[in-house]
């Protein structure tokens, strides 16, 4: 709507007609579509995930079982979870985490993380479980990834825009990685 005025005084309302942007219907594994969100719910092997070449961060050759979530909008999300053997996922998220401090100092950037587990932090993986189930659009929502279950783990890096952040099931070997904006 916009005011409008003759001779300084008030007319009324006439509609204006601006075009609205439409939003971004966003597709699931559809290689010809440029918004679709690559993903995988049905658990791969090592040998499925690789042959997709979709799981947004590279994998431990001890990796199983893994699903992920490799979503992009006006912001993105990567979402993976993975089994391996408990020393195999401690060595793989301190690479992550010297990998991505490697990056941002390349970059000239100052965040950076620690490259050693810290005490699981619940409520961190709680906010991580619910911005992956909840906070998404739908099409990127993965309700198989759920760190707010781990009894016992450990947290590498941090729930923090761009960083990332790797919550490990020490009792069941199980890799739970989110980074995110």
């Amino acid at each position: 709507m916009a005011l409008a005025l003759m001779g300084g005084g008030f007319l009324g309302l006439r509609a204006c007609t601006t075009q609205m942007e439409k939003p971004v219907v966003h597709t699931i594994n559809d290689p010809t579509d440029a918004n679709t969100v690559w993903r995988a719910d049905t658990p791969l092997s090592h040998a499925e995930a690789l042959a997709k070449a979709k799981c947004p961060i590279p994998l431990p050759k001890e990796a199983s079982r893994i699903q992920y979530v490799d979503f992009y909008d006006y912001g993105f999300m990567h979402c993976v979870r993975f089994e391996a053997p408990v020393s195999a996922c401690q060595a793989y998220a301190a690479t992550v985490m010297k990998s991505f401090n490697q990056r941002m100092e390349a970059s000239h950037n100052k965040t950076r993380v620690a490259v050693h587990a810290q005490p699981l932090n619940r409520a961190s993986a709680a906010s991580a479980a619910r911005f992956a189930q909840e906070q998404v659009e739908d099409t990127a929502r993965a309700d198989w990834f759920a760190p707010d279950t781990i009894v016992h783990g450990e947290m590498w890096g941090r729930h923090d825009s761009h960083t990332p952040l790797v919550l490990i099931d020490t009792d069941k070997g199980v890799i739970y990685y989110l980074r995110a904006d």
